[in-house]
């Protein structure tokens, strides 16, 4: 997966993802997940491929021990909800595992 580029729209807005964490009740918080790319394209063939989502928040869940949800919004795309302050390493494993997105394009809020 090394070596993806984004294939983005051109409406105006950046191509970030943003990486929220969220509190419920008490300690308890929510880590949402928001603009990831529907699509990315390979760099030598330039065959465009659809993200797996259910994939990614499967290999989250078993990676950081937690559950999460995928929620299909009509503004926000596909946003990724997991249980727990895990901003950094959410971002971190995005980066690095997935190889799909780059540091620069990740925002983390709150932190």
């Amino acid at each position: 997966m090394d070596g993806l580029i984004l294939e983005g729209k051109d409406d105006g807005k950046s191509n970030k993802v943003h990486v929220r964490m969220q509190q419920r009740n008490g300690r308890k918080s929510w880590t949402t997940v928001a603009g990831f790319p529907e699509q990315v394209r390979l760099p030598k063939s330039g065959k465009v491929l659809q993200v797996d989502f259910e994939k990614i928040l499967r290999t989250l869940k078993k990676t950081f021990k937690t559950n999460g949800v995928l929620i299909k919004d009509p503004d926000h795309g596909s946003v990724m909800q997991l249980q727990g302050d895990i901003r950094k390493e959410v971002a971190e494993f995005l980066i690095e595992v997935t190889a799909i997105i780059t540091k620069d394009q990740v925002m983390i809020h709150g932190s």
